[in-house]
């Protein structure tokens, strides 16, 4: 019994040592695998999977196990000689976290790994490292942040700067409750998060998550963050208004940056510890608060791009520490304080681009810690205050765009000598550039273009040796070019247009060798071009056009091999074209049109294989064109206009496949056509006009499928016209008139198709009916009913003296011929247009011609029964081309189709319905935001049918000249419809190949979406006009609209479509049509004009149902303005381009105002 209880008891204490030896060997696998020894090892596996270990880390080896306290970039904790800092920051290995064992280094502070090039994911077994502090994987390439990092409670610094992490934040991050600096910024976060389930962080002094793609409201975690004094949100797209509680309970923020967003509402001002405001390229409003002079410590001010009004506060002078202050790109008004004078640490001032007025106060001079001064822009006027004479410190002056006058002081200039940038542009400063400008010897740019300085320009500017651009261009400077220029030897841009300097081009230009750019256009400069210009081995554009050079173009001008552009037209050049041009393999544009150069075009043109451009128009230039010429592969605009060349047409042209414009009009050219022409698959307008090509016109021009524009008038052209000229389907102008064209006209060349086509005088021959007047005049074999042609008779005027007896029964003979013979002559007169009718009569019936894009989801019969085969209660609109119905599908779709009737209208003529189908092809493919989209085409039953995009809001015509015209259509509104149609005709002109040109652009043929956004419509319907319908001009288009040298030339081209679009653009900010507008430019001169509208105010000319633009949307109007005046100039040449258009209206920052908007006079306008 004893034995049995002391058993018992003996045995309690050898069971708890074995449980005890059993929790000491489960605890030897953790101290193995977190001896030195292991730590050791999992670094050098880890190493080893680097791409390229750096030689800094030759201590980490398996012979240096036993020294791992010692290793590059480890530190140990003294008491258990364990590893617990790592730091490889910019050690610039490239490698990953996954073959990284965290496991060994579970009593690791803090892990640097900033500026390397790890990529991957962040495995989750990070979370382990329980006694992290500092954790910096900065300026790598992980992609992702893990959830376990919130595991990391004992965190104070998180990074993950400058990587390539993508989705969300992880809520658990504000579970690090001890962390004092977060920092997520310039990486791809773009999946905004939850931030109601983010708690706030206490310790938090930092938060970075700038350069992401965050797009929520004020993150509402964020006001939690009571100890914040750095908050960095730029560069996302957060929105919405900043919580007025963030103001106050953020009372220790110092940094405040929430740039490039889009945050609107009024500016934040109860920061009182805040030293630096950034809150540019967003969307606040309002006022700048005046209280925000109560912030003494703040020290930089950033408020660039808003929609900022009212004045500058005067109690801005009250921030006497502020450094820096930017408010440029606002709708700043009234005048810059004086009060500014009183911030006398102020090292930058930036006003530029807002609407301030009066003049620059006195007291800005008290700033003589200033280095920056930006005042572009705006509406300053007045002469510049002495008191700016005092700062002395001022690096960059920038005061273009405004209304300066007085003349540039020279006890102004003679204190900046510290200057490294002065642009005083676009003023209207007078009197002489100072010689005191030389002493400004540390610029670099000075710009002082388009102002009224006069007399000559001072020998002194040859001081300034660090200048890099000098810009004096259009002024009233007069005398020569100081040779002292030749001291600039750092000069890389020099314009001295648009003045009226005189005298020779210096020689010593040619010691300026860092030249890329010169500019001496428009002056009255005379002798000859300098050889030393050749020196200018740098130089890429060159451009003396319309001086009085003379003599002739030195050979030495090929060594400027760097040369791109060379315009030297509008001289008196003359001599030969030097050989060594073809040393400039570089040149892409080269014109020198309107001199007098002589001898032939040199062989070695052929070398400057980089050639786009060439123009050698209105010379004496002789001999032929040399073959050579086929070596111009890139080679898009040639024209020889106007010279005396001879001899044949090279074949070898045929290998310039770039070709669009080839002009060989008025020369002496002989010899047949070659065939190699059609290898011109891109060629657009062709020109061989007078000159003496004989033999036939070759069948394969029918391969130059892009033309619109041919002219072979004024030869020796003989044979038959070939039936392949009926493949050019975007033929507009076909002239083969005076020739000796000979044969039958060919029926496939169909005439709705051109808008100016002339086979005048030639030897054609049989029946031509319904052509257009004067077509066919001097063709004695042709007949038909148009003017010039004779008409078939069935005899000639018989004896009157015939028996009384006789006249009865021959009478009643005559009446049954003349039944005959009108039946005869009816079947004759349509036989033409017959032969294409009917073959494709039956197609119709059937509707066997159809075109549908691909993506289409919808059949014709769908759309015929949605419209109850045409009822008319779906009828929307009827016009000159026919009705258009709205059809609503059953998948809820709706289309618009335009109904073009042949059977009972004849607005569509008898037409080649290949080439026809050839366009519809190439309009279904069209492609583009602001145009709408045709879905397809389709005949049946003798009509043709056009399937558009519907729009319910209509025709921009209807909302201009409605109720929307005033409710909906404001300036902001109007400018975004003209942008759009600007940039719909810009997309046809520029980026369709061949290019589409609409031909009746009007009100009523744009249409406008929900939002307004306008969309151009009906491109393409105009070329199907009959010649003979009730609708025919003989002129493509809509009267009002119509550019005036239609009526003239019957030549549709691109510059068309930009007039018709400067009326739309006039109408829409009008609200009425320009016709009085339209008829005064047309008749009478430009110079006369301006004469007479000198003082017609813009603001008379506007829509005045609505109330006078002011600030930005002001200067978007005369923008829009101008540009349209622009594109009614009567001479198309002098239009500018749809794309040109497009690109100004899409400027980010808009052209500051001449003067007051007010003030703005219809001259003012066409000028700027």
């Amino acid at each position: 019994m004893e034995g049995g209880v002391f058993s018992a008891q003996g045995q309690k204490p050898t069971y708890l040592l074995l449980l005890l030896h059993i929790f000491l060997l489960a605890l030897l696998p953790f101290k193995a695998i977190s001896s030195p020894k292991t730590q050791a090892e999992a670094l050098l596996t880890w190493k080893n999977t680097f791409a390229s270990a750096p030689p800094s880390l030759t201590s980490w080896s398996l012979t240096n196990l036993n020294n791992l306290c010692n290793w590059t970039a480890i530190v140990c904790d003294h008491s258990t000689k364990q590893v617990s800092q790592i730091d490889l920051s910019n050690f610039n290995i490239s490698a990953t976290l996954t073959h990284f064992n965290f496991t060994p280094f579970l009593n690791l502070t803090q892990f640097n790994l900033y500026g390397n090039n790890f990529t991957g994911p962040v495995p989750s077994a990070i979370g382990n490292l329980s006694k992290l502090t500092t954790l910096d994987l900065g300026d790598n390439s992980f992609d992702k942040i893990p959830v376990e990092i919130g595991k990391l409670t004992e965190l104070k610094y998180l990074s993950f700067f400058n990587n390539f992490l993508r989705g969300t934040i992880p809520y658990q991050l504000s579970n690090l409750q001890k962390v004092q600096f977060l920092i997520l910024g310039a990486n791809y976060l773009f999946e905004t998060p939850d931030w109601s389930k983010f708690s706030g962080m206490p310790s938090l002094t930092y938060l970075d998550f700038s350069l992401n793609s965050l797009d929520s409201e004020f993150p509402e975690f964020i006001s939690k963050c009571l100890n914040l004094t750095f908050l960095d949100l730029s560069g996302n797209s957060f929105t919405g208004q900043i919580p007025p509680q963030v103001f106050t309970i953020l009372g220790k923020l110092e940094f405040l940056n929430l740039t490039n967003n889009y945050f609107e509402g009024p500016l934040p001002s109860n920061f009182p510890k805040l030293k630096h405001l950034h809150l540019a390229q967003n969307h606040f409003g309002g006022p700048i608060p005046e209280d925000i002079g109560l912030i003494s410590g703040l020290e930089r001010i950033d408020l660039r791009t808003n929609s900022l009004e009212g004045p500058i506060p005067s109690q801005l002078g009250l921030c006497t520490n502020l450094t820096y202050l930017a408010l440029a790109s606002n709708h700043l008004e009234g005048k810059i304080p004086s009060s500014i004078g009183q911030l006398r640490e102020l090292k930058y001032l930036g006003l530029r681009n807002n609407s301030l007025n009066s003049s620059i106060p006195s007291e800005l001079g008290l700033c003589t810690n200033l280095t920056y001064l930006d005042l572009a822009s705006n509406f300053l006027s007045g002469e510049l205050p002495v008191s700016l004479s005092k700062l002395t410190n001022i690096v960059v002056l920038d005061l273009y765009g405004n209304s300066f006058t007085g003349p540039l002081l020279p006890s102004l200039v003679s204190n900046w000598t510290e200057m490294f940038s002065l642009q005083l542009q676009n003023n209207t400063f007078g009197g002489n550039i100072p010689a005191e400008i030389g002493l400004l010897t540390k610029l670099k740019v000075l710009y002082l273009f388009q102002n009224k300085f006069t007399a000559s320009i001072p020998s002194e500017i040859g001081n300034l040796e660090d200048l890099i651009d000098l810009d004096l261009s259009g002024n009233q400077l007069s005398g020569p070019i100081p040779s002292s220029i030749g001291q600039l030897r750092e000069l890389i841009y020099l314009n001295l247009g648009e003045n009226s300097l005189n005298s020779s081009i210096p020689s010593e230009l040619g010691l300026c060798t860092n030249l890329t750019n010169l500019y001496l256009t428009s002056n009255h400069l005379e002798g000859k071009i300098p050889p030393s210009i050749g020196q200018l081995r740098e130089l890429q554009y060159l451009d003396l056009h319309m001086n009085s050079l003379d003599s002739s173009i030195p050979s030495e001008l090929g060594l400027c091999t760097s040369l791109t552009y060379l315009d030297l037209t509008s001289n008196h050049l003359e001599g030969k074209i030097p050989s060594s041009i073809g040393q400039l393999r570089e040149l892409q544009y080269l014109d020198l049109h309107m001199n007098s150069l002589d001898s032939s075009i040199p062989s070695e043109l052929g070398l400057c294989t980089s050639l786009t451009y060439l123009d050698l128009t209105s010379n004496h230039l002789e001999g032929k064109i040399p073959s050579s010429i086929g070596q111009l592969k890139e080679l898009q605009y040639l024209d020889l206009y106007k010279n005396s060349l001879d001899s044949s047409i090279p074949s070898e042209l045929g290998f310039c496949t770039s070709l669009t414009y080839l002009d060989l009009t008025s020369n002496h050219l002989e010899g047949k056509i070659p065939p190699s022409i059609g290898r011109l698959r891109n060629i657009q307008h062709l020109d061989l006009s007078n000159n003496s090509l004989s033999s036939s016109i070759p069948s394969e021009l029918g391969f130059c499928t892009s033309l619109t524009y041919l002219d072979l008038s004024r030869n020796q052209l003989s044979g038959s016209i070939p039936l392949t000229l009926s493949n050019l389907a975007n033929i507009q102008t076909l002239n083969l008139s005076n020739n000796n064209l000979n044969g039958p006209f060919p029926p496939e060349i169909c005439f709705p198709f051109l808008e100016n086509h002339d086979f005048s005088n030639n030897n054609l021959t049989q029946d031509v009916q319904k052509a257009p007047e004067d077509t066919f005049v001097g063709n004695s074999g042709l007949c038909g009913d148009a003017r010039g042609l004779t008409r078939a008779r069935n005899s000639e005027k018989k004896n009157n003296k015939v028996i009384i007896g006789v006249l009865v029964p021959v009478c009643s003979i005559s009446v049954v011929a003349i039944t005959i013979a009108l039946i005869l002559m009816f079947h004759k007169k349509t036989k033409c247009a017959l032969k294409k009718i009917n073959s494709t009569a039956q197609n119709f019936e059937n509707f066997e011609s159809m075109i549908l894009q691909e993506e289409v989801k919808f059949t014709f019969g769908e759309v015929v029964k949605a419209i109850e085969d045409f009822h008319e209660k779906y009828c929307i609109g009827k016009g000159g081309f026919g009705r258009v119905y709205k059809a609503e599908l059953l998948s809820g779709q709706v289309v618009a189709v335009k109904r073009l009737n042949m059977s009972d209208s004849n607005d569509i003529p008898a037409i080649n319905l290949q080439s026809f189908e050839n366009e519809i092809l190439t309009l279904t493919n069209v492609r583009h935001r602001n145009i709408i989209r045709l879905y397809g085409f389709c005949s049946r039953r003798g009509c043709i049918f056009l399937l558009y995009e519907y729009l319910e809001r209509g025709s921009l015509g209807k909302a201009l000249y409605g109720v929307e015209g005033v409710t909906e259509l404001g300036w902001a509104t109007r400018v975004k419809v003209v942008k759009g149609l600007a940039h719909a005709l810009s997309y046809l002109h520029h980026d369709c190949s061949p290019p589409i040109v609409h031909r009746d652009v009007t009100v009523n043929n744009v249409l406008l979406e929900s939002d307004f956004e306008a969309r151009l419509s009906d491109f393409g319907t105009a070329r199907l006009i009959s010649a003979n319908s009730s609708n025919w001009t003989h002129i493509v288009g809509s009267f009002g609209y119509m550019a005036p040298e239609l009526a003239l030339t019957m030549r549709v081209t691109a510059k068309c479509d930009v007039y018709s679009f400067g009326v739309v653009a006039l109408e829409v900010m009008m609200g009425r049509h320009p016709g009085d507008l339209l008829e005064s430019q047309l008749s009478e001169s430009s110079q006369s004009m301006k004469e007479d509208n000198a003082e017609l105010f813009l603001k008379d000319l506007l829509d005045e149902r609505l109330e006078a633009p002011s600030n930005e949307l002001a200067k978007a109007v005369v923008l829009v303005m101008s540009l349209a005046l622009g594109c009614i100039r009567t001479r198309p040449g002098s239009r500018p381009t749809m794309l040109y258009v497009a690109q100004k209206l899409s400027a980010q920052s808009l052209p500051s105002l001449p003067e007051p908007f007010g003030m703005l006079t219809l001259n003012k306008l066409m000028g700027i």
